[in-house]
C-alpha cells in the first residue's frame, strides 16, 4: 500500500453548508465520527466541519446564551458560519507518507480531505486510518 486511494474512505457523509450545527452533532454522533466534509450540491468541497469546531460554537454559543438555550442555536446555526475553509487537501495519487504529513503537520485539520483537479471530494483519510494500518502492518508476537 503506498497511495492515499489505497486507504482512504470513499464513502463519506457530507453537510451541505446551509445544514445547521444540530445537523452536524447528530451526524457525528450517530456515525462515531469527528470530520465532516462541507460540499456543495455538486459535491465540491467548500470546508470540513469538525468535531473541534463543533465544540469550539457549542462552548460560545453556551457562554453567551447559557445552556439552555444551547439546542435552540445549534438548530439555527448554519454549517457555514463555523465550518473550517482554509483546508489542505490532497489527491488519490498523494503518497501515503505525504498524507501522514499533512495530519500530522495540520492537526487542527485532523484528516485528509482527497479532492480531484477541479476540487470534487473524493474521500477522506484520518489519523485513525493510518493506526488502522500499522496494526495490519505489526506482527502478532
Amino acid at each position: 500500500m503506498k497511495y492515499v486511494h489505497e486507504l482512504m474512505k470513499t464513502e463519506v457523509i457530507t453537510h451541505l453548508p446551509s445544514d445547521t450545527l444540530r445537523d452536524a452533532e447528530a451526524t457525528m454522533g450517530t456515525h462515531q465520527i469527528r470530520h465532516v466534509p462541507v460540499v456543495d450540491a455538486d459535491g465540491k468541497l467548500l470546508g470540513l466541519m469538525s468535531q473541534r469546531e463543533f465544540l469550539t460554537e457549542a462552548f460560545r454559543i453556551t457562554d453567551k446564551f447559557g445552556a439552555h438555550l444551547l439546542q435552540e442555536y445549534l438548530a439555527k446555526t448554519p454549517i457555514e458560519q463555523c465550518m473550517q475553509q482554509d483546508l489542505v487537501t490532497s489527491g488519490p495519487e498523494t503518497l501515503l507518507k505525504e498524507a501522514a504529513d499533512i495530519i500530522h503537520d495540520n492537526r487542527r485539520q485532523g484528516c485528509v480531505l482527497v479532492v480531484d483537479e477541479e476540487g470534487y471530494l473524493e474521500g477522506l483519510l484520518t489519523s485513525l486510518d493510518f493506526v488502522k494500518l500499522a496494526a495490519r502492518l505489526l506482527p502478532d508476537n
